[in-house]
C-alpha cells in the first residue's frame, strides 16, 4: 500500500486538513502545534475506521496503490453529542440498539477502485458492484463490514499495515519461548516471517533462525552504527527464573565478557535495532508513521538511520515528523512537507512552492528563516 493524497475534517474538533499528498517517503516539518502529529494521527484514525471504530463527525477522502491499482475511499460519519469521539465497535458487539443509539452512523461512503465505483452508501442502503447488500450495521465501514469480499479484503489487509511503533517500551507484548516455538514452525520462510503481522522484536527472532543472511545483514547495520559492539543474540535470560521462558535481545560489547540484556541499552540503542529490522522485516506495503523521529536517537544513531531511510530499497513507506537540523538537512527538499495551520485549517506545501535553492544547505537555510516555518502560519 501506498497512500498518495488525504483530504480529512474532523467536525467534532473544527480541524481541517486540507488536501495533502504523499510521496514514498515525506517529512513534515513546520512549527510545534501546526498539526504535524494530527495528520499522523488522522491515517491512523482511518486504520481504525477499516478495523470498525466509529469517530464521530468524521469526513474524509483517501487516495492509495495497492500494487498498480489506484483506490479512492470517502464517507463521512454524523456529529453528534457523547462522551467520546472516538468509538470501538468490538465493545458493542452484543449490545441492543439502545446501547447504540449514540454511536455515530456512516452518513455516505464511497469506494473506486481505477475510478470505477465499487461501493456506493448512504444512510439507507449499500450498493456493492450495483447490487444492494442486506442490512448492514450504520455505525461501520464498508471495509470492515465486507472485508470477507474478495475485492475489500485486500483493502482490509492493506489499511492494518498502516504502523505507529513506540520503541521505548521494552516490555509489553512479549511471547514465550514455547510460544516462539511454535511461530518457528509456522513461518517457513524469510517472506512469511515480513509478511506477517507479528511484532518487530518477534521478527527479529525468527529470522535469527529462518534467515542468518538478513540477520546478519541486520547486525551490521547495527554495529556501523554502536563500533563498540561485537555481537547480537535474541534468546531467554537463563539465569533468571521467571525469565527463563521470554526471549530477550542482548548485546556483547568489545573487550567485556557478559551480555548485556535489552532492559540495560538505551532508548536509543534498543530504539535504533527496532528501526533497523523494521526496514528489513516489515511488511512490503507497509506504511510507517513516525512521530519526531529524533526521539531517543542519539547524534551517530540519527546520521546513520537517516541515510537508512533515504537509501532503503523495500517497498514500504514513510511518512515522518521531525525537528532536527541534521535529518531535515539530510532528506532531500523535494520530500519536505512544511506544514501550516490558520485556527483549525491546516495546509501543507511543498518545499517547491518557496523556490527554495537546490542545494540542500541553502535550501535548509532558507527554510528555517520562512515565516511559515517558524511561526506556523500561512502567509
Amino acid at each position: 500500500m501506498r497512500i498518495s493524497k488525504l483530504k480529512y475534517f474532523d467536525q467534532s474538533r473544527h480541524w481541517n486538513l486540507n488536501v495533502m499528498t504523499f510521496k514514498k517517503l515525506t517529512l513534515l516539518v513546520g512549527a510545534s502545534g501546526v498539526g504535524k502529529t494530527q495528520i499522523l494521527k488522522s491515517l491512523l484514525n482511518l486504520r481504525n475506521i477499516s478495523k470498525g471504530s466509529s469517530i464521530n463527525g468524521l469526513k474524509w477522502e483517501i487516495e492509495f496503490y495497492i500494487l498498480e491499482d489506484l483506490y479512492i475511499w470517502q464517507g463521512e460519519f454524523e456529529k453528534i453529542q457523547q462522551e467520546s469521539d472516538i468509538i470501538l465497535m468490538d465493545f458493542f458487539e452484543n449490545e441492543n440498539d439502545d446501547a447504540k443509539k449514540d454511536i455515530p452512523k456512516i452518513l455516505y461512503e464511497k469506494l473506486y477502485k481505477n475510478k470505477s465505483e465499487i461501493i456506493r452508501r448512504d444512510i439507507d442502503k449499500i450498493m456493492f458492484n450495483n447490487v444492494k447488500t442486506v442490512k448492514l450495521p450504520q455505525e461501520k465501514s464498508v471495509i470492515n463490514l465486507l472485508k470477507e469480499e474478495d475485492e475489500i479484503s485486500i483493502i482490509y489487509k492493506n489499511f492494518q499495515k498502516i504502523t505507529f511503533h513506540d520503541h521505548s517500551e521494552t516490555t509489553t507484548n512479549r511471547v514465550s519461548h514455547g510460544d516462539m516455538n511454535l511461530k518457528i514452525e509456522k513461518y517457513q520462510s524469510i517472506e512469511d516471517i515480513q509478511e506477517s503481522d507479528e511484532s518487530v522484536r518477534t521478527k527479529l527472532y525468527l529470522t535469527l533462525y529462518k534467515s542468518k543472511t538478513i540477520f546478519n545483514i541486520i547486525r551490521e547495520k547495527f554495529i556501523d552504527v554502536f563500533p563498540y559492539v561485537e555481537n547480537i543474540k535474541i534468546e531467554p535470560i537463563s539465569s533468571k527464573k521467571i525469565l527463563q521462558e521470554i526471549p530477550f535481545i542482548q548485546i556483547k560489547e568489545k573487550g567485556i565478557e557478559h551480555w548485556i540484556d535489552e532492559r540495560q541499552l538505551s532508548s536509543g540503542m534498543l530504539r535504533t535495532l527496532l528501526h533497523i529490522g523494521e526496514l528489513y522485516l516489515g511488511a512490503n506495503g507497509t506504511v510507517i508513521l513516525v512521530d519526531e523521529f529524533e526521539n531517543s536517537l542519539g547524534i551517530n544513531c540519527i546520521d546513520e538511520m537517516t541515510n537508512e531511510l533515504i537509501i532503503h530499497k523495500r517497498d514500504l513507506q514513510f511518512i515522518i515528523t521531525s525537528h532536527h537540523p541534521y535529518i531535515i538537512n539530510n532528506i532531500n527538499y523535494a520530500n519536505w512537507k512544511i506544514v501550516t495551520r490558520n485556527a483549525g485549517n491546516v495546509t501543507s506545501r511543498d518545499a517547491t512552492d518557496f523556490n527554495l535553492s537546490k542545494s540542500k544547505h541553502e535550501a535548509f537555510t532558507q527554510l528555517i528563516n520562512l515565516d511559515e516555518y517558524s511561526e506556523g502560519v500561512e502567509v
